[in-house]
């Protein structure tokens, strides 16, 4: 029987390997060759074209190299499956490629760094009423593959006119969850008034507060900042420049702020959440989907629950 201890990080592994989430991500396209160009959505005819490519579900000969070539160069994907769940919405299956790195099998051996690895995930798109194309992509614990997904979508609506581009969502108040902020910074364009220990300014211009410092009230303080930070950069900025003006952070003006980050603490892990600033990294949503003993999650399953996300919390988030 293995210790207590190594029973608790297989538990831990597992459960990492377990956790069935979804990320979401939106489409826009600009006039190629003038990234200063509008955003603009895509038209009905644009979306047909792309449901048109979903729908061919036809099987890749895994024996032909040249099909292995257009998978590792992202034209191709294998789609098993898919779904209209209405005339914009799309839910399919797909697998996702992995290769590059040799490594070992302890039932077939090595497993040559150039073979294809596929794992199977699923998708849904929804093409909203402006235009903009929702993509919303499966993750199986650490594994997933939207990188691919969305390349393989782009390559299909991109034109001799306009190139695609994909934008994050994300929720800060989920990002925040039932974690503890140990410490928030802010970056700041130049020195603003200080209040409290010089110590809080470091030389390169960042305006960090710990819990341990701040006081009792440093995490209700921390999150009630979360409903005014929305909108856009300017908007934003003000928000956090108001709030923390008025509070007991310190005294700045809008035009200083360069960017806001939260460290937060949960369950021995730390992650970063940006209030403010450059942030690539989606949310990652949690899907209540069961997951059997072979990884192969139920299709009806994960279609509501992506389904659920999309209309809950996505189509909310992007009107604000």
């Amino acid at each position: 029987m293995l210790p207590e201890r190594e029973r608790g990080r297989n538990m831990a592994k597992r459960q990492r390997t377990n956790q069935v989430t979804a990320s979401f991500h939106y489409l826009v396209k600009r006039k190629r060759g003038e990234p200063e160009s509008e955003e603009t959505g895509f038209t009905p005819r644009e979306f047909a074209k792309l449901s048109a490519r979903l729908h061919d579900t036809t099987p890749i000969d895994f024996k032909n190299e040249a099909e292995i070539s257009l998978i590792k160069q992202g034209e191709k994907i294998p789609l098993l499956k898919v779904t209209d769940i209405s005339p914009t919405r799309i839910f399919g299956r797909f697998e996702g490629a992995y290769y590059g790195q040799e490594y070992r099998n302890t039932k077939v051996g090595t497993i040559d760094a150039d073979s294809l690895n596929l794992r199977t995930f699923h998708y849904i798109v929804d093409h909203r009423r402006d235009g903009r194309i929702v993509l919303g992509s499966q993750y199986l614990g650490n594994y997933g593959d939207y990188d691919g997904l969305s390349y393989f979508i782009t390559k299909i609506l991109q034109s001799n006119e306009s190139v695609v581009r994909s934008k994050s969502f994300t929720s800060l108040q989920h990002e925040l969850g039932s974690g503890t902020p140990v410490e928030l910074k802010v970056a700041l364009n130049r020195p603003g008034k200080k209040l409290g220990s010089k110590s809080l300014f470091s030389k390169t211009g960042i305006f960090a507060v710990r819990g341990s410092e701040y006081g009792e009230h440093f995490e209700r303080d921390v999150k009630g900042l979360i409903p005014h930070v929305k909108g856009t950069l300017e908007a934003r900025k003000a928000a956090l420049a108001k709030i923390m003006s008025q509070g007991d952070l310190m005294d700045i003006d809008d035009e200083d702020i360069a960017g806001c980050t939260v460290l937060m603490r949960q369950d021995g892990h730390q992650y970063t959440v940006y209030l403010l600033g450059d942030n690539n990294i989606s949310t990652k949503f949690p899907l209540s989907v069961a997951v059997p003993p072979n990884g192969l999650l139920n299709y009806q399953q994960v279609q509501g629950e992506m389904a659920r996300l999309i209309d809950d919390v996505v189509t909310p988030g992007l009107r604000r």
